[in-house]
């Protein structure tokens, strides 16, 4: 076996054992790079809400080109191509291309990182054409086939074929959830040729990549459906509790600053006797999402319980988080939730704590939280206390 094959197995075993998503696509272009040593690879993805592919990592490409490049996914680039068919391009037509020019690309190769077999389009159009050859042929298109029976009129040219599969429901559905993204490998500087082994190679290695992306993604929902709130989308108080236990320990350790905010949406249950409980869920999910804009990402935000929401402020001093808070306060008491034709006047009230001589434990910290929330409720609401 030869040392690029074991360096091949080593580095896909690597990809497979990792489940972080980022970690996987940089030990993809790095396998790419030192075993084929392209002028430049590049790597792009399919946003599939956004409804473009977003380029992400390059190698040899000028700084800033690929990154946050982003191709609508209807548009008619080569680019695009193998996310519609699922099969590589080798120096595919380009002509009057405006992406395949801001790249400079000549000679070139565009992998598609798929993540699931395709159904068969004779299985998908219930077909009965048996002598097509096409036919019986696992998770084949026949658009990638010649001689395919879809009309009748004999062998069709290439150009005929394209324009007939361009008004075919199948193709014109363009299947992106079955590609993760697109590998362009490219050559277009040293005029090194990409062989048809490369590609295919690339191809092989590029699938196992896209399954190892779809089980990330899959261990990610698992993981987010265990700690985060099935409403709002926040951390839910068991994954809470647990980072609060580590983080206050954390502090003690090695002498660092922590504050916690414990808050509560003021006079609740007026909001949904008034208006139901579908528009008092939406008015948690609107809080929600302003207490997740507000705050850093260093910082964990949860729901902590019915209309009760938690944040543990990272390094944060008192101060510091009494300002936050108030910000936070002043947000929702000055922009009112809109529903439909009305708007809901909604006020929180908060509590805030820091680790201090006498609350040096998870106990203190949430108890001090807690009495301060109490005490901003017991002095009129839609204010911050301290404690």
């Amino acid at each position: 076996m030869e040392s690029s094959d074991i360096t091949i197995i080593e580095m896909l075993g690597c990809i497979y054992e990792d489940l972080d998503i980022d970690m996987i696509e940089e030990r993809f272009v790095e396998l790419v790079n030192q075993v084929f040593a392209f002028d430049r690879v590049a790597l792009f993805f399919v946003k599939h809400k956004k409804e473009v592919l977003h380029g992400k990592l390059a190698k040899g490409f000028d700084p800033g080109l690929i990154q946050g490049m982003e191709i609508p996914i209807h548009s008619k680039s080569v680019l695009m191509s193998p996310l519609i068919t699922g099969i590589p391009m080798h120096n595919p037509l380009k002509n009057k291309d405006p992406y395949v020019d801001l790249l400079q690309l000549d000679n070139f190769a565009l992998i598609p990182i798929v993540n699931k077999k395709r159904t068969s389009c004779w299985k998908l159009k219930n077909c009965g054409a048996t002598d097509c050859p096409a036919y019986g042929k696992k998770w084949l298109r026949c658009w990638l086939v010649a001689g395919t029976k879809c009309s009748p009129g004999g062998e069709l040219t290439v150009e005929e074929k394209t324009e007939q599969c361009s008004n075919c429901p199948i193709f014109a559905a363009h299947d992106f959830q079955a590609t993760e993204g697109v590998m362009i490998i490219d050559n277009s500087l040293s005029g090194k040729p990409i062989t048809d082994d490369m590609v295919t190679l690339l191809s092989i290695i590029a699938h196992s990549v896209g399954n190892a992306i779809n089980n990330s993604k899959h261990y990610t929902r698992t993981l987010d459906l265990a700690i985060r709130d099935s409403l709002t989308g926040l951390h839910n108080r068991r994954y809470f509790d647990e980072r609060l236990l580590d983080e206050v320990e954390r502090a003690r350790r090695y002498g660092e600053r922590l504050s916690l905010i414990i808050c509560d949406i003021d006079h609740f249950k007026k909001v949904n006797d008034t208006y139901g409980h579908p528009v008092g869920d939406s008015v948690l999910c609107w809080v929600a999402n302003i207490l997740g804009n507000a705050l850093r990402k260093s910082d964990v935000v949860s729901r902590y319980g019915g209309e009760e929401f938690a944040a543990l402020l990272i390094d944060t001093d008192m101060d510091l988080s009494i300002q936050i808070a108030e910000k936070v306060r002043s947000i929702i008491a000055e922009h009112p939730f809109r529903h439909v034709n009305r708007d809901i006047r909604v006020t929180l009230s908060f509590g805030v704590s820091s680790l201090a001589s006498d609350s040096v434990s998870f106990e203190g910290l949430i108890s001090r939280a807690d009495m301060a929330l109490y005490s901003a409720k017991a002095q009129g609401r839609n204010r911050v206390s301290s404690g």
